[in-house]
């Protein structure tokens, strides 16, 4: 008998450290990803990697709620997708090293059934903010102020640091009533990751802003009360554009390539077109190459490959063969992966937008952070591929999706049981 009490209280014990260490990676996942490298990456793996033991060890599998059978199966379908297309156009070096980023598609479904056992994970997502709110801005002090560059990059590019500072800032935002008396120090928070974003001079960061502060105001306010901070929001970058000269620098380079860019192209000159409109371009190319390979594209990571006949049959600039991917999620799945992935894609991405927004009256504080969360990611993609093949990114994206989604799903169908009791009771 003592043997058999002896044993329990080691398998309580391991599984009391294995709840504070899930928790305790999740706290962190948030803090300092822009500024250690491999951070957002490292945490993914590990949790990962437990999820992994946990599934094969665990004997009774969790019932699940429709919806969440139905976003763990697009994210494993997308993972397929990928691998057929690969297979279809040639298997090389290339997809062989992009397996290691493109398997936390499929990951996030052991990832998520782990998770799912710890209910309180959101709250320590939410606990790591504050830090990451001070890193963003200490890391964005550093290098601008203290370095004299002229954009925060951290270890990366300004295209993970502006993004991970525009979630940071707006997660805090919706998590208001969630801090009690350590409420006021929010403002000051949210105020420390939007002057990141503003130092990283990502144009992809500050649509993000502006695209999930609208959600924000029209869903968190009703009446009259939702055009004050609707008018902030659409005030806000007119203000960042006077008061930075980064922000204006950028807005304005942005605005003047792109006029260029059209010019040229009536005239049919777009040999010479580089910088910001050369995205234009390579998603012109991408679409060329769609045409030709509609049903399962021209392959995984074959970006380059595939554009280069192109640009002697079509008159497409030189400069988009300097670069590896579309710089635009969507049509690098449509060009890469064809039809039958960029429908599996949009099924992933926004049916937990779809979910979140169409279940949001009965659970709105929870749905606000899947919706923040998909919208931020989803406009980040209008300007860069990396959600789709850089690991930080793909890390973000489904661990914290998984967190907010998990919750979401309880919180909604404990408020459907509520009403189908009051219903039953009347």
């Amino acid at each position: 008998m003592s043997a058999v009490m002896s044993g329990q209280a080691k398998a309580s014990k391991l599984a009391l450290f294995k709840e504070r260490f899930i928790y305790a990676l999740i706290f962190l996942f948030p803090i300092a990803g822009v500024g250690v490298r491999h951070w957002f990456s490292g945490i993914f793996v590990v949790l990962a990697l437990m999820a992994l033991w946990d599934l094969f060890k665990r004997k009774e599998r969790p019932a699940l709620f429709r919806e969440e059978k139905i976003w763990l199966w697009l994210c494993a379908g997308f993972f397929v997708a990928i691998i057929v297309s690969g297979l279809v156009n040639g298997w090389g070096e290339t997809q062989k090293h992009s397996l290691e980023v493109d398997i936390r598609y499929l990951l996030a479904v052991p990832l998520y059934l782990m998770l799912r056992q710890y209910p309180h994970a959101w709250r320590w997502l939410l606990a790591g903010l504050p830090l990451a709110a001070l890193y963003v801005a200490g890391q964005a002090y550093y290098e601008v102020v203290e370095l004299g560059k002229f954009r925060a990059d951290g270890v990366y590019s300004p295209n993970l640091f502006g993004p991970v500072a525009a979630l940071v800032a707006l997660w805090l935002l919706a998590s208001w009533q969630h801090w009690g008396r350590l409420r006021w120090l929010l403002p000051v928070l949210i105020a420390a990751a939007l002057w990141a974003v503003m130092m990283s001079g990502s144009r992809g960061a500050y649509l993000g802003v502006v695209a999930m502060g609208l959600v924000w105001s029209v869903y968190r306010f009703r009446g009259w009360w939702r055009l004050l901070p609707l008018v902030l929001f659409l005030l806000a970058p007119l203000l960042a554009y006077q008061a930075s000269d980064r922000v204006s620098a950028r807005v304005d380079t942005a605005v003047n390539e792109v006029e260029t860019y059209f010019d040229r192209l009536k005239q049919g000159e777009t040999n010479t077109i580089n910088g910001t409109a050369i995205r234009f371009e390579m998603w012109r190319a991408g679409w060329l190459v769609f045409k030709d390979n509609p049903l399962l594209g021209a392959g995984w990571g074959n970006y380059t490959k595939a554009v280069k006949p192109y640009v002697s049959e079509n008159g497409l600039s030189q400069h988009v063969l300097n670069h590896g991917h579309a710089h635009n999620a969507y049509v690098e799945v449509l060009m890469s992966l064809g039809l039958v992935g960029f429908i599996i894609f949009m099924g992933m991405f926004f049916y937990p937008l779809y979910y979140f927004a169409r279940t949001y009256a009965l659970a709105p504080d929870s749905a606000m952070f899947g919706m923040l969360h998909v919208v931020g990611i989803a406009v980040f993609s209008l300007t860069d591929a990396s959600i789709l093949i850089k690991g930080n990114f793909v890390a973000i994206f489904l661990l914290s999706l998984a967190v907010f989604f998990i919750r979401h799903a309880a919180r909604v169908n404990q408020a459907r049981a509520e009403i189908s009791r009051a219903e039953s009771a009347g």
